[in-house]
């Protein structure tokens, strides 16, 4: 395996990385079980990425980027800049659920803050894929913000970005069930609807 081309063996290290954390979650990869699973050394797989925050970024960001197209293919299939503001969210929002769900140890890896090794900031590219949902949000709720105010309607997007994650979280969790048994849709719905209407009644 460890004679395998870099680019290709680091591709396969990451479908390894996501196979263990879709199957036994984020506690099982380990730098020992990740070499194990590809069939190379601990010091090959460092060659390939100083540390596993790295693989969990490269592995973070492809999960961002399925996301996003499933988020975008939702959206779509509402209605786009057709449909109203609310159908929009409401659309992308079960998407993004849904996705939570089927795919629930690669989503809490994904929204686990657990602490870098390093004080590193995140790179440009990872953000790139972290502000392809928000834009979907803007997108979304563009005809609610009056005069184009860009800066608002980052601040407003990321917002409920925030809060439909926040609720998915709950959700999967299974956390929320000890607070309301209200059909998780229901919630959804819920939160979209109160979201929109106070972007409305600001203007």
């Amino acid at each position: 395996m460890s004679r395998q081309p870099r680019a290709e063996l680091a591709q396969v290290v990451l479908h390894e990385a996501r196979r263990l954390v879709a199957d036994h979650g984020l506690g099982a990869l380990t730098a020992r079980q990740l070499a194990l699973s590809v069939g190379c050394s601990v010091g090959t797989l460092y060659n390939l990425y100083p540390n596993l925050d790295t693989v969990r970024l490269h592995l973070n960001a492809e999960l961002l980027e399925r996301l996003a197209v499933a988020v975008g293919a939702a959206d779509t299939a509402a209605g786009g800049p057709q449909a109203s503001p609310e159908q929009r969210l409401l659309a992308q929002a079960r998407a993004y659920l849904a996705f939570a769900s089927t795919h629930l140890n690669l989503y809490l890896a994904l929204i686990d803050n657990r602490p870098p090794t390093t004080d590193e900031q995140a790179p440009d590219w990872f953000l790139e894929k972290v502000a392809r949902l928000r834009r979907g949000v803007e997108a979304a709720i563009a005809p609610l913000i009056p005069n184009g105010d860009e800066a608002r309607l980052e601040r407003a997007a990321t917002t409920i970005w925030a809060s439909v994650n926040g609720l998915c979280e709950g959700i999967v969790s299974g956390n929320l069930a000890r607070v309301s048994r209200t059909d998780p849709d229901l919630l959804m719905e819920e939160l979209v609807a109160t979201l929109a209407a106070g972007l409305r009644a600001r203007g």
